[in-house]
């Protein structure tokens, strides 16, 4: 038996193979969804390795309030 793979969408509880593929009764099949559900381990890491999407505002406010959190190292006394 030749395996392959094929794309389709999730409609209702259903898959929907693209291309008129379709597979006899019975046939065992593996689904792995290409995107990850949201707040997923996998979906978490996807977005920390994806670029934030600010806009320049935004991103202002932010370089402003870390500026503003910053404070003095201090060593102790130097002699």
């Amino acid at each position: 038996m030749r395996l392959s793979a094929s794309k389709g969408v999730v409609r209702g509880s259903t898959v929907i193979l693209q291309g008129g593929v379709s597979f006899p009764d019975g046939t065992e099949v593996l689904v792995t969804p290409l995107t990850p559900p949201p707040g997923s381990p996998a979906a978490v890491l996807a977005a920390m390795q994806q670029a934030p999407h600010l806009d320049s505002e935004t991103l202002d406010e932010w370089e402003r309030l870390i500026e503003e959190g910053k404070r003095r190292v201090s060593f102790g006394k130097r002699e």
